[in-house]
């Protein structure tokens, strides 16, 4: 265990009380705000699941406990997030782990493509990323195919026999039938 983590607190209370806060602000605005106000509803909404995606990331990184499973438990539900949240630790912490951090062929947050990448796409893939491109691009479709190439990249290694990955959509699918 390194020096920073032994010497925090045992327990994050801050952290803990936001993650109750968020849950209980999406659970507030889906029960209570959308059936008299669904716009506002819809308004608060993406700010509710910002929320909850930064502190998925705080927990991937060992907030708010010691411990990794009750971490977990605190982002079981998944309200905001299309991806499983064991995929998304797997693959921030790989890349973190890596030297070329910033490297932005490995990076899973780029976009980016070598030039002779990009000159082997067919003629539609090179117009869906240049729009991908633009701002517009990015907050429409770039979610869009950053998620469609994750779940056939995914669904290629579950039928290849990957049971961590089997697993992680698993308790995924568990998640999102709670919601």
């Amino acid at each position: 265990m390194n020096k920073r983590r032994s010497s925090a607190p045992a327990i994050e209370w801050p952290t803990v009380f936001l993650i109750l806060f968020c849950y209980g602000a999406w659970l507030a605005t889906g029960f209570l705000l959308w059936p008299s106000y669904p716009l506002l509803a819809l308004a608060i909404l993406p700010f509710i699941l910002a929320l909850q995606s930064s502190i998925m990331h705080e927990v991937l990184h060992g907030h708010p406990t010691r411990n990794a499973r009750i971490n977990e438990a605190f982002v079981f539900l998944p309200i905001g997030m299309v991806w499983p949240f064991r995929r998304f630790k797997t693959i921030h912490l790989r890349h973190h782990a890596d030297e070329r951090l910033t490297d932005p062929l490995d990076d899973p947050e780029s976009y980016y493509q070598a030039l002779w990448m990009h000159e082997e796409l067919p003629p539609t893939m090179k117009l869906l990323l240049k729009i991908n491109n633009t701002m517009v691009g990015r907050f429409i479709l770039g979610p869009l195919l950053s998620s469609v190439g994750f779940f056939i990249d995914d669904a290629k290694q579950i039928l290849a026999g990957d049971k961590v990955i089997r697993k992680a959509w698993l308790l995924h699918a568990i998640g999102l039938a709670v919601v």
